[in-house]
């Protein structure tokens, strides 16, 4: 499905933006603007007035905007990621036998079944509580980010919630379920079964659904009253039309909060297309690039890695150099990357840059390659040498800086990123001992793991732990580092 373009760069770039969160959750490429043109009509037969259609349809869109917050953790709990979210997704979460039953079907042979089943044995207590909580919290914080409006951060937190109260993280029941979460939450059930098993399916599944608003579960069952082609060639003006009406966003705003997204999967990964982002917009100023080319590749910069969401975790956490089949395995994320691009038409100016971010100057693209995406392509490769990876450490500065001149990269380029002005400071409220906490916390380390780094107890840094949330008016792990991130505290 793709609708055509409706005069609203803000929602024409979420629309095709929302085929990634698709990807990292093993739907097919519909899924999210489906729900969302659902969820509006659902919302329009409601008689409800126009901010909260368009607040149904944007927390339909992007609803699955914080499934890389527990990425790395379900990496740990299935071979493969993004097929656990789908089959999660699919499952009830009243039902264990369910749930055990789709972790087995994401792991990978008898060893990687019995990991599961010891990990679900020693934190089954926690870890739906741990999960949904991160997975909401990095919601929100992306939706305030990019500027959504609170009652779609609200619907975001949401995400997991059950009409009848049994639901996570905190089991919110009935009308405390704030109504465009309720009316999401049904067009994201609908579109499931709908797209899996067909609309017959959907209709029956939503009467029978206990998690569901049981007033809007019948009204959507009513709505489906015919075929899915009929259903968008008849619903799909109203949504471009309500864009038409809406503000717009920033697409620099945009794209920084796709690329903390897309970041987030990997705790060593964190920042990364911010500080890209940050360095080849000084190094443009230097290399005397034109107003447009530098709005181009900081665009590039942030979404150059969005492609890694749509593959699995486990991947980018194999903890030695990438053998030959598993390079080219992951580097068509820039591939997707790219083919992601193109489809936003305020974004598909930058698909070229952003997707050739892995050629060299000696292959078979790399000479035709305008100087942003060569720009782009060495920046990205000078962050990642200064960063943590899990087959090695962050390299020292003149190692990293041999290492890139090494590189097949354009040696204007390398120079101008080498010849980099000392950044000011960011400013921050944290204590210099927080922000140690805060940047150990956002790579993933535990509380006893940072305790032993900074050779304080664990007490400490949990007290610590609580004063960032605290100060960063957050709850959750991806929440602080999102919040961080943002705010330049971990470059």
């Amino acid at each position: 499905m793709s609708l055509p373009s409706s005069g609203n760069e803000t929602f024409d770039s979420l629309a095709a933006l929302s085929v990634i969160l698709d990807l990292a959750n093993g739907f097919t490429e519909d899924k999210s603007l489906l729900t969302a043109v659902l969820a509006q009509q659902l919302a329009a037969d409601q008689g409800l007035d126009d901010d909260t259609r368009w607040s149904a349809l944007l927390a339909a869109l992007v609803r699955h905007l914080g499934c890389t917050a527990f990425a790395p953790a379900e990496a740990t709990l299935a071979t493969d990621d993004i097929a656990l979210r789908g089959n999660l997704q699919r499952s009830d979460p009243r039902k264990q036998g369910e749930v055990v039953r789709a972790i087995l079907r994401a792991s990978q042979g008898p060893v990687g079944q019995a990991r599961a089943l010891a990990m679900l044995m020693t934190q089954r207590t926690t870890l739906t509580s741990r999960w949904t909580r991160e997975a909401c919290g990095a919601a929100r914080v992306l939706a305030r980010l990019l500027e959504l409006g609170p009652a779609v951060e609200r619907a975001l937190d949401e995400v997991f919630e059950q009409y009848d109260g049994r639901g996570a993280p905190q089991g919110l029941a009935g009308d405390a379920i704030s109504l465009v979460g309720r009316i999401a939450h049904v067009a994201h059930e609908a579109v499931l079964v709908w797209l899996d098993t067909g609309v017959v399916a959907a209709r029956t599944a939503l009467l029978a659904h206990p998690g569901l608003d049981p007033v809007l579960a019948r009204a959507t069952a009513q709505l489906l009253d015919g075929a899915p082609g009929d259903f968008l060639e008849r619903h799909h003006p109203e949504v471009l039309a309500l864009a038409r009406t809406r503000g717009l966003v920033p697409l620099t705003t945009l794209a920084a909060a796709f690329g903390d997204f897309a970041d987030l999967q990997l705790p060593d990964g964190v920042g990364h297309s911010r500080e890209v982002a940050r360095r080849v917009s000084r190094a443009a100023a230097q290399l005397g690039f034109t107003s447009q080319e530098t709005h181009e590749v900081v665009l590039a910069a942030h979404l150059h890695d969005l492609g890694m969401v749509a593959l699995p975790t486990s991947l980018w956490l194999t903890p030695r150099a990438f053998r030959a089949g598993e390079r080219e395995r992951a580097h068509a994320h820039a591939s997707f990357t790219e083919r992601v691009l193109l489809a936003a038409a305020p974004l598909a100016h930058v698909a070229r840059i952003a997707g050739a971010h892995h050629q060299r100057l000696d292959g078979a693209r790399g000479a035709s390659q305008p100087r942003t995406a060569r720009l782009l392509a060495a920046a990205d490769v000078w962050v990642a040498l200064q960063s943590n990876r899990p087959h090695r450490k962050a390299l020292a500065r003149n190692e990293a800086i041999a290492t890139l001149r090494a590189e097949r990269l354009d040696p204007t380029c390398v120079e101008a990123l080498l010849d980099e002005r000392a950044a000011a400071p960011a400013r921050t409220v944290l204590t210099e001992r927080e922000l140690e906490v805060l940047r150990l916390l956002s790579r993933g380390l535990t509380n006893k793991e940072i305790a032993q780094a900074l050779d304080i107890s664990a007490r400490t840094v949990q007290h610590h732990t609580i004063h960032v949330y605290e100060k960063l008016g957050v709850d959750t792990r991806a929440g602080a580092t999102l919040e961080a991130t943002a705010a330049g505290l971990l470059a």
